[in-house]
């Protein structure tokens, strides 16, 4: 099983390297953190033969009440990809709400209950502080977070690229993360 974000070509690339020495190969990204993985509440997309994905589906409900076939090989991979395009643009959207939320004066804790319940929601903006940004983490700790979205973001913008397709909000991410992240040196705020 791939558990990782990469291109869906790559997941077709080693599944047929593995097919000549008898060895089927899914991929099966997830979705849900560490918090999810401790919970065991995280989500899996899964691409492959039908068959094969039967055979591990027990292995993934060990850690997973919402697992998802998807199709044929690489469809886990493109799932996981546009997902983190959607959660990626979710935290713009979030640390953009807590900024204008303390400029202005509004508590962002109490807005966030509000959010919670008109049309703003979104599961990024209820839990952005505790499971997201996690201010009160070292500046290293937030930098590594921040690297790790944004290299998640890179097989997408890769993907539309050959597509010839434009996504700049999933851009536009990408480049402010570390400001989004709270993961900037002081005074920098060219990232």
């Amino acid at each position: 099983m791939i558990h990782s974000t990469v291109m869906p070509g790559t997941v077709r690339k080693l599944a047929q390297a593995a097919e000549r020495k008898g060895v089927k190969v899914i991929d099966a990204p997830v979705s849900g953190g560490e918090a999810g993985a401790r919970e065991r509440q995280l989500c899996y997309m899964v691409g492959g033969e039908k068959k094969t994905f039967e055979r591990v589906r027990p292995v993934l409900s060990a850690s997973a009440p919402h697992i998802f076939h998807l199709g044929e090989l690489g469809s886990g991979a493109t799932a996981k990809m546009i997902i983190q395009v959607v959660v990626c643009i979710n935290m713009l959207g979030a640390y953009e709400a807590e900024l204008l939320s303390g400029k202005c004066g509004l508590d962002f804790k109490a807005f966030q209950e509000v959010l919670r319940v008109s049309s703003g929601q979104s599961f990024v903006a209820e839990h952005w502080l505790e499971r997201f940004k996690r201010p009160e983490d070292p500046l290293p700790i937030r930098r590594r977070r921040a690297e790790v979205f944004i290299e998640s973001l890179v097989p997408a913008l890769r993907l539309a690229r050959d597509l010839d397709i434009a996504l700049p909000g999933t851009s536009l991410a990408q480049e402010l993360f570390h400001r989004v992240m709270g993961a900037e040196e002081s005074g920098d705020k060219s990232a």
